[in-house]
């Protein structure tokens, strides 16, 4: 996997969340938004509502773990935000996997191939 940039600036962040698409499910929350750029940029956030910074960190190192799987896959030239919502129980790795497949599917970011990880 080469090293995708990251969206870093709160301006960034706000330009996904209001001009974007998104889509909803009960552990994360995806926006994305066309670049004119020829790279993918991500941003990862998690609230304190989720609990304290082990808790934050483990959900954003599932995230990070799940988008380096499927890069390849992602189309080019999209801000993505993905953002971790509060969950009861403690979200394992296939649940994020699971999820966040569904939510880039759903909003038609994933470029179908016959291999599935």
């Amino acid at each position: 996997m080469s090293k995708y940039l990251v969206l870093t600036k709160n301006k960034e962040f706000n330009r996904v969340y209001t001009k974007g698409k998104y889509s909803a499910s009960r552990n994360l929350v995806v926006y994305a938004l066309p670049n004119n750029l020829n790279a993918v940029r991500i941003g990862i956030t998690t609230s304190k509502k989720i609990g304290n910074a082990v808790t934050r960190n483990r959900m954003r190192r599932l995230i990070r773990e799940n988008l380096r799987i499927i890069d390849v896959q992602i189309k080019v030239g999209m801000d993505i935000v993905i953002v971790a919502r509060k969950a009861e129980d403690t979200a394992s790795f296939h649940t994020v996997k699971k999820e966040l497949r569904y939510l880039l599917k759903k909003l038609n970011l994933i470029e179908e191939t016959d291999r599935e990880e």
